[in-house]
């Protein structure tokens, strides 16, 4: 009985391991998406609130800029580092480059804030994104390195869409 149990024991120490993997795998992918499903929440209450419409909600005061036919009155102006080029965000929409996005399009928005940093290495690695992630296509990023990235607004645009973290 002794040497089956302990012939066994590697598969058992196995099955072991393995449950626990998989509980902590579902534990997580649980947590994940009800986060995600407390944003969309969120954000959904939003358009609630403006009549079914996907509105930036801006309390700061509002940039110096001709409308944009599609998206509305001009809200955020982000100038790039270098170059004359800015991303626009507008009431409902924002452009960015070449790139037009309704916000009615978003699925998600998420910010990694920028870190103070003292070297050009950890700038790099430190550097401030904001990601806007469409219901279909692939993700926008704007980021530190290329923009003029402030942490503040860059949250304020992200709460303004409704996607509260």
């Amino acid at each position: 009985m002794i040497d089956t149990i302990l012939l066994n024991l590697p598969v058992i120490f196995f099955l072991l391991v393995f449950l626990g993997l998989l509980v902590f795998c579902v534990w997580y992918l649980k947590a994940f998406y009800a986060g995600r499903a407390e944003k969309q929440k969120t954000a959904e209450a939003q358009r609630i609130r403006h009549g079914g419409e996907s509105v930036l909600e801006w309390s700061e005061p509002y940039a110096q800029g001709d409308p944009d036919r599609e998206f509305g009155r001009l809200v955020v102006l982000i100038p790039k580092r270098l170059g004359g080029d800015a991303a626009r965000f507008y009431e409902k929409g924002v452009v960015l480059d070449a790139k037009r996005l309704p916000y009615s399009q978003l699925k998600d928005v998420v910010l990694m804030e920028a870190e103070d940093t003292m070297t050009i290495k950890d700038a790099i690695k430190d550097s401030g994104v904001l990601w806007l992630y469409p219901k279909k296509g692939s993700a926008i990023a704007l980021r530190g390195l290329n923009y003029q990235f402030d942490n503040t607004v860059m949250e304020a645009i992200k709460n303004g869409l409704g996607f509260r973290s």
